[in-house]
């Protein structure tokens, strides 16, 4: 009986260890992978006009939609979309030009939520 609950006590265990091994792979990948602060948007509606009239967005759309941002934080956040239309196959027409419905979806923008405050500040006429 005491060999049970010996056996049991291993297995209990390994689980544990199982699970910190991977956790620590999570942590690991994480502390390799760049973080990506994204700067907030500097107005509903000019995030919705520009996610609905390019289908590709530059610096200028990008600066217009968070802002006065600096070279580097522009590079990194394109960077970012670009490692991301890399993985998922999807080509640009322009060199310098990103998707426009991957940047949102990196940069964590939703545009159906935009769309619902929108509606909520006509209906309030602010």
């Amino acid at each position: 009986m005491s060999y049970d609950l010996i056996s049991e006590d291993k297995t209990i265990v390994n689980d544990v260890l199982k699970e910190d091994f991977a956790l620590e792979r999570i942590i690991e990948a994480n502390r390799r992978s760049p973080r990506l602060n994204v700067p907030p948007i500097t107005g509903i509606d000019i995030a919705l006009h520009i996610f609905y009239s390019f289908s590709e967005i530059g610096n200028k759309e990008i600066c217009k939609l968070f802002g006065r941002i600096s070279s580097a934080k522009l590079s990194k956040l394109k960077k970012a979309v670009k490692d991301e239309m890399h993985n998922h196959n999807i080509y640009s027409y322009g060199m310098y030009k990103i998707n426009t419905a991957v940047a949102y979806a990196v940069w964590g923008i939703d545009v159906a939520d935009l769309e619902k405050r929108r509606k909520k500040l006509k209906d309030l006429k602010l």
